[in-house]
């Protein structure tokens, strides 16, 4: 799937008031009017209405209360809306299908979705990037490439710096740019973005387990040197079989006869093990039956998971069969057999629903989605399920421990005949005791060497896991390394055909050989020096010319992953003199005129180029301050 986005239909209300309402078009989509009449907030609420996390607005937006936009894409016609608020990571909704029926369809016919990924479900980037066809991160380590990161390339604003590419954003990170930069031009998906960021992970996970490993081996000196699992299990195998030895020797003590008032003790301790021993069984019962039933709803959830899977499958073999045959049309009705009467033309021919352009593939993507996010849930509380299981397991141990304990304690009082010496019994009691005592402090040397082990392992583990993330990262910088050439290669030769057209009477580039860039450093350069533009207005025409370079490369190379769209809100900033603006507003249209691949450039001016006032390319009226874009 080429990726590709246009906007068809731009709405903002307030209430039931209508501010703004107009029609987009493939191609050039030029907003013009003077300055302060209202371009920039349309811009920004094109930007804010395809996910952007927009929260300082101009005065004039503040008016708004809901932007909605009808966008066409690989995957069929959709309508999104957003309510405009200062505050971050606003959701959005969508509907699958147009911003006509949307406006007229219920609540519910909508998908209310959350600007991060959700632990069920989906985020609406997720949404638009399978609508738009770019690849959606499968790992959580890409989470935040969001549908805001990439309109930071894609969104050529005032405010930002002329010699930044990216919008700018507050705690940037050189390698969510790259990410963005390399996946916009084809060069890859987010493997070498998430094998970075597993890396930077485990290298603080390791600083992590080091630290631990060193506290817990100061802990153990103060047992010495014997701290060795296996030291301490044959320690505490050499006890137990004393101890088994005290219990035979109590047994033997049957001769003495206890005194009336010890036998009622005896009988009150007896009573009280027989009651906790119950307890024990109980317990153990109780979690066995749980872990039982557990494992049948594991079980019976691993058939559901299957069956979606491959429900998922036969959509997807049903959809590529729809669009190789196309619309069927029926002599009878395949219910009830009578015969098919006929239909108006661009209607269904069995239940006379009206056909639009593009909503029977938003819906398809929507009936896809529903059975994704099925999926999704169903692993996911299988997963919490599997948790369950070993932590009921794990309790099934300790319970398991507790009866012994309690059969051990009924086995005492059974060994304690109320004939045997009292002095004896008492004496051997204090000896098991003592064993008793040692054997738990036994036990939490086993727990603290066990402790150790599994931190020594933990820490090779993550050495050994920094290691190999070292050379896969390189493996896919190397694999990278052609595509990425020949794409940057592609983006510099557009950039540079655009500054060789600059009016040479105005321009400061002076004989331009080659331009190079880089995404995560955030610069562009002119044979090899950064950011040279000399004045404001030729950085201007730079950072514009990269972002059209940008564009008409991929109109050219179909690996490339830019959605064939750009907004620009700076094209006469800094001082631009007109004849200037003009010319690059000539070559705006010219490349796109050129051009036979889908896609749509929007811009805004307040020097309009006098040919270029064309019903044809102009969206809306001319704004004025007195007369501004919103109503």
């Amino acid at each position: 799937m080429i990726a590709s986005l246009q906007i068809e239909r731009m709405l903002v209300s307030r209430g039931a008031g209508v501010l703004y309402d107009e029609p987009f078009h493939p191609g050039v989509n030029i907003i013009h009017g003077s300055n302060g009449s209202g371009k920039s907030t349309l811009a920004d609420f094109i930007f804010f209405g395809l996910g952007g996390d927009l929260r300082e607005w101009k005065e004039s937006a503040s008016r708004a209360e809901s932007v909605y936009l009808q966008i066409a894409t690989p995957s069929g016609t959709l309508t999104l809306k957003r309510d405009v608020s200062t505050d971050a990571l606003r959701p959005m909704s969508i509907f699958f299908g147009s911003l006509a029926t949307a406006l007229e369809a219920a609540s519910e016919s909508w998908q209310h979705l959350p600007y991060r990924r959700p632990e069920h479900g989906y985020s609406f980037s997720q949404v638009l990037f399978k609508a738009i066809g770019l690849p959606e991160s499968i790992s959580d380590g890409a989470s935040n490439i969001t549908m805001h990161q990439i309109l930071r390339l894609l969104y050529v604003d005032q405010l930002t710096p002329v010699q930044r590419i990216f919008r700018v954003e507050n705690f940037d990170t050189w390698q969510t740019r790259q990410v963005i930069g390399d996946l916009l031009l084809g060069v890859g998906g987010y493997d070498l973005f998430d094998k970075q960021i597993a890396l930077r992970e485990t290298e603080q996970k390791y600083k992590e387990a080091v630290t631990s490993f060193k506290n817990l081996m100061a802990i153990a000196t103060g047992y010495g040197e014997n701290v060795l699992v296996e030291h301490i299990t044959s320690a505490i195998g050499q006890m137990t079989e004393e101890r088994t030895d005290l219990l035979r020797s109590i047994t033997s003590l049957t001769n003495a006869q206890d005194a009336p008032g010890d036998q009622d003790k005896v009988k009150a301790v007896r009573a009280r093990n027989v009651r906790d021993y119950g307890i024990a069984r109980r317990n153990v019962s109780t979690v066995e039956s749980e872990i039982e039933t557990l494992e049948y709803e594991i079980a019976d959830s691993e058939e559901f998971i299957k069956h979606l899977k491959q429900s998922i499958a036969d959509f997807d073999d049903a959809a590529l069969t729809f669009a190789s045959l196309g619309h069927l049309s029926f002599e009878f009705c395949p219910s009830c057999f009578a015969p098919v009467e006929p239909k108006a033309i661009g209607h269904c021919h069995l239940c006379d629903t009206k056909r639009t352009d593009g909503e029977e593939d938003s819906r398809t993507l929507a009936v896809r989605l529903d059975l994704e996010m099925q999926l999704k849930e169903s692993e996911a509380l299988q997963r919490d399920r599997e948790m369950e299981l070993s932590a009921k397991r794990a309790a099934l141990r300790i319970n398991r421990q507790t009866l012994r304990r309690a059969a051990a304690a009924i086995e005492l009082d059974q060994a304690g005949a109320v004939t045997g010496r009292e002095t004896a019994i008492a004496e051997l009691s204090r000896k098991i005791g003592f064993i008793d005592s040692q054997l738990e402090g036994l036990q939490k040397r086993l727990e603290l060497s066990r402790r150790i082990e599994a931190a020594s392992e933990a820490k090779e583990d993550l050495n050994s896991r920094i290691t190999k993330l070292k050379g896969e990262i390189e493996a896919i910088q190397r694999a990278q390394n052609k595509r990425k050439h020949l794409a940057n290669t592609l983006v510099s030769n557009q950039t540079k055909t655009l500054l060789d057209q600059d009016l040479q009477e105005h321009s400061d580039f002076g004989d331009v050989q080659h331009v190079s860039f880089s995404f995560a450093d955030d610069w562009i350069a002119i044979n090899g020096e950064k950011n040279r533009g000399g004045s404001a207005s030729g950085m201007v025409i730079l950072k514009n010319s990269f972002a059209l370079g940008l564009l008409a490369s991929s109109l050219i190379d179909k690996q490339f992953k830019l959605p064939r769209w750009m907004l620009f809100d700076n094209i006469e900033d800094k001082g631009m003199v007109e004849e200037r603006s003009w010319n690059f507003q000539r070559l705006i249209v010219a490349l796109s005129e050129q051009s036979t691949v889908p896609h749509q450039i929007i811009f805004t001016t307040s020097k309009i180029a006098p040919e270029l006032d064309r019903p044809d390319l102009i969206v809306g009226r001319r704004y004025t301050r007195g007369s501004s874009s919103l109503n």
